[in-house]
């Protein structure tokens, strides 16, 4: 892994991917959206329950357009059989994708930290560390989950692939609906989705509380499936790097 080449090519993907169209359609527009739609339902289902769930939606769609556009856009162009020349190992291809992705995260979270404030009056973090680490691991697997999805299919497929997994995470994963509202066989089915984990981690960084996981659970169940992902999308870069 070589920084230099690392950094070079993530700021290059800043230049050129993030006043892109779908980036800013996916990363930001539809985002506060939904935030507009959450803030409905505040005062139904409370404070803690939905505002964790717009910064996870937010982090959601941030994280994942950027790091899905720079690699889609670069497989239909050809740019990203180039890389190979650089050359550029699997390991550089990743790291440097996934920062733009976790960059365009953090810009997805200060989108709902104003969202909250305009709502509420107030920003509550009582667990600020794990709070920063969650927000950064989250965004970490959101990116590293685009760039597979976008590594693996055609970049017509990946927006579809991506969409579908997007959305279930939404509706199943306890952000939009409470776990608690699902119908019991359904409250299984969202243990699946890291959503539900990256959700309650960052509801006690922000409130002390949790919903469905405690937050040592939620934080290593993140943590596991961020580096499972990082092997997974490091080997499918090796092969899109193999002439």
């Amino acid at each position: 892994m070589r920084m230099p080449r690392i950094t070079a090519i993530f700021l290059k993907d800043l230049k050129q991917y993030y006043l892109k169209a779908p980036v800013l359609s996916w990363g930001f527009l539809f985002p506060i959206a939904i935030i507009a739609l959450l803030t409905l339902t505040v005062k139904s289902y409370g404070e803690t329950v939905m505002v964790p769930a717009m910064f996870s939606v937010s982090l959601l769609f941030a994280s994942t357009s950027m790091a899905q556009v720079s690699v889609s856009f670069e497989k239909m162009n050809g740019s990203i059989n180039r890389l190979v020349y650089a050359p550029l190992s699997g390991s550089d291809l990743v790291v440097s994708k996934s920062l733009g992705g976790v960059f365009y995260g953090l810009l997805g979270v200060l989108v709902s930290t104003l969202s909250v404030y305009l709502l509420t009056g107030h920003l509550i973090v009582i667990h600020t560390a794990y709070f920063t680490v969650s927000i950064i691991l989250s965004s970490l697997l959101y990116s590293l989950m685009s760039i597979l999805i976008a590594l693996l299919l055609d970049p017509l497929k990946t927006v579809a692939t991506l969409n579908i997994a997007r959305f279930s995470m939404i509706f199943f994963g306890g952000m939009v609906i409470p776990q608690a509202l699902l119908p019991r066989w359904m409250q299984e089915l969202t243990l699946a989705f890291p959503s539900l984990y990256i959700t309650d981690s960052i509801r006690y960084g922000m409130y002390n509380t949790w919903q469905t996981v405690d937050p040592y659970t939620a934080i290593i169940v993140t943590g596991i499936v961020t580096v499972t992902l990082y092997a997974i999308a490091y080997m499918t870069a090796i092969k899109a790097l193999t002439p």
